[in-house]
């Protein structure tokens, strides 16, 4: 039985239209790298839109992909050693493979041309060495964007142990994940530790069964605290910096902005939003195409002008993130016509 048979039409095309928004969200923060490469200092309200947006609305992307994957792995998952085999065949192809792929793609590119701008050069290559590089083990993969791929994967490796927690001790787990996250140092450990929480978190509701469309009336609530959470983090950032406190705030943020995002998916502006559920199709493909496609086009701006201001910059990154998903979602459906093995294997056959 397929993963989507068992989730209501409303909730599916709700993980749709997320699909796409959260995939520009993250084209939108690492759009960011744009101002590193022509600003020597960045002016105030270029600033503010930097804490408000990149650092914050738009890093509501992974937490809810996290949230996502955890919810609908765990709708299929079957706890014996012969399904559990199955699945990580079936993980390697369609997560592992691509991030592979992708990895392998820029390597090539580093060894062939000695730098892909704003990715990284030859140098590097031989500071760390093309396994590391290509795997990304303690230590961001060549295209850091990939760690999420990374991070999921190694997340499918410890199903078993999500699955007890969340049969065992769900709400216990949920304190624990929470408790790591906000204070284990990150220092010496392989992955990220900020999806063990929203992975979970997936985890627990798939479980429990929980109607994902029954807490509609708590968004006024969650989306009131969120935003009280936006704002001061967004004002300590500004004022103080990325401190110890900041983080706190950062991450509570994080929950319930991702709660909040949740919510706010069941109301029609985004829930039928034609567009958003058209270009789901592609949005995986676009993440993994992104950030070399995003960073050529950053390289090439100096060939054009050089941005300048608080409102030419807050425009150039806007522009950066709609050429970006423009050219990669073109070349996934140039792939999809003229190359569909070449375009399978670069997306794991989904």
């Amino acid at each position: 039985m397929s993963t989507r048979s068992l989730v209501v039409p409303e909730i599916s095309k709700r993980f749709d239209v997320l699909r796409t928004l959260l995939v520009v969200f993250v084209i939108g923060i690492h759009a960011e790298k744009g101002l590193q490469a022509y600003y020597t200092e960045i002016p105030d309200l270029l600033r503010i839109y930097l804490d408000f947006f990149p650092h914050n609305i738009f890093r509501l992307s992974v937490p809810l992909f996290f949230s996502i994957s955890g919810y609908l792995f765990f709708l299929t998952y079957k706890p014996d050693v012969h399904s559990y085999g199955r699945m990580i065949l079936k993980k390697t192809r369609t997560i592992l493979l691509p991030y592979l792929f992708f990895n392998a793609i820029s390597l090539l590119l580093i060894v062939v041309f000695n730098k892909v701008p704003y990715i990284g050069d030859i140098h590097m290559v031989e500071k760390d060495g093309i396994l590391k590089l290509l795997l990304g083990i303690y230590r961001y993969p060549v295209v850091y964007t990939l760690w999420f791929l990374r991070d999921l994967y190694v997340y499918f490796l410890l199903a078993p142990v999500f699955y007890v927690f969340s049969k065992e001790i769900p709400l216990l787990g949920l304190a624990a994940c929470w408790a790591v996250w906000m204070f284990m140092p990150q220092a010496g450990i392989p992955i990220e530790l900020s999806g063990l929480l929203f992975f979970y978190g997936g985890c627990v509701l798939s479980q429990s069964k929980v109607n994902l469309d029954g807490a509609r009336w708590l968004t006024l609530p969650v989306a009131v605290v969120y935003l009280i959470f936006l704002f001061v983090t967004a004002h300590f950032e500004f004022y103080y910096g990325a401190t110890s406190y900041y983080h706190l705030l950062y991450r509570h943020s994080m929950i319930f902005g991702t709660i909040t995002l949740w919510l706010l998916s069941a109301y029609c502006p985004l829930r039928d939003n034609s567009l958003l559920l058209r270009l789901a199709a592609t949005s995986f493909f676009v993440y993994l195409t992104h950030e070399p496609v995003l960073s050529y086009l950053i390289y090439g701006t100096r060939f054009l002008f050089k941005p300048s201001g608080s409102l030419v910059g807050i425009a150039y990154m806007l522009l950066l993130v709609l050429v970006t998903y423009s050219l990669c979602h073109g070349l996934a459906r140039l792939l999809e016509r003229r190359l569909p093995r070449l375009y399978a294997l670069a997306v794991g056959a989904r």
